[in-house]
């Protein structure tokens, strides 16, 4: 009786599985620049004021304005960052503190368990006494992979509220199509997460004469990969879109530092206490 349930399971896992694998095969070419498009699938918020948020180009614009920046900003992300940061403060790293006080209170297990890691207390790392090398690593290394990102939020979001500007509508685009994908591939990865372990536990303790349960933990394996893939797919591609326009934002900040005076951020903080952002893992 058991191992034609399983049975039926896996002739439903076989059914559906080809599916599966369709969309992974259909789909590899958005883990790449090529998905950037897609953030017009997504509505830009609407009619904002002031338009376009206030910046004085678009985020669409900065490309053809300033080409270099923004080709150097997208494949060499941390030494675009180190720059960028480094005009926000107005050239005076004296001014530096790790994230600009951004990601200040615990992280990680902290937020549990009171005096367990991470607890992140910018200015208290000495970070005066070398902030180049600070910066460096925290455009590089300090937010693991997504450490450009990090940083270029934290430049973002200073010079946002040092000039009362808003998000730009392609960065708005940009930011629903993140989350939506980013919730489809956990989704993804949730499932086939559950899938390989349960066709590993049905496939170690059923015995091996139940062929419904040997051919059911196949099935869930090739279902499994299947569902990897999709989401494998989907993580590149939200990383693809985030470091293109990472780089265009880039280019539109520099221009925007460069239209007018700009009061840099005075002992590394802006005119109103930073609002604490949670660590960027996209």
């Amino acid at each position: 009786m058991l191992d034609e349930c399983f049975g039926i399971i896996a002739n439903g896992l076989e059914t559906t599985t080809p599916a599966f694998e369709c969309i992974g095969e259909t789909i590899c070419f958005l883990g790449s620049p090529l998905a950037f498009p897609l953030i017009f699938c997504f509505d830009n918020g609407g009619e904002r004021d002031p338009p376009g948020g206030g910046w004085d180009i678009s985020m669409l614009e900065a490309p053809m304005r300033r080409p270099l920046t923004c080709c150097c900003s997208t494949i060499l992300a941390p030494c675009g960052q180190w720059y960028l940061r480094r005009q926000v403060l107005g050239g005076d790293l004296s001014k530096y503190k790790l994230w600009q006080g951004y990601h200040d209170g615990p992280h990680c297990m902290a937020r549990f368990c009171p005096g367990a890691p991470i607890t992140i207390r910018a200015g208290t790392y000495g970070e005066e006494r070398c902030p180049h090398l600070f910066l460096c690593l925290e455009v590089s290394v300090l937010g693991g992979i997504c450490s450009p990102c990090c940083a270029f939020n934290i430049s973002r979001n200073m010079i946002r509220e040092e000039r009362g500007l808003q998000e730009d509508p392609t960065e708005i685009r940009q930011n629903k199509c993140i989350d939506f994908f980013s919730e489809l591939a956990s989704y993804c990865t949730c499932m086939a997460g559950c899938l390989r372990c349960a066709s590993c536990l049905v496939g170690c303790f059923a015995p091996e004469d139940m062929e419904g349960a040997q051919e059911c933990s196949e099935e869930g394996r090739r279902a499994s990969s299947a569902c990897f893939q999709i989401a494998s797919t989907c993580w590149r591609g939200i990383g693809s879109v985030k470091l293109i326009a990472m780089g265009c934002m880039t280019a539109q900040i520099l221009h925007e530092l460069e239209k007018g005076t700009y009061n840099a951020p005075s002992g590394s903080t802006n005119a109103t206490s930073p609002s604490k952002m949670e660590m960027e893992r996209d």
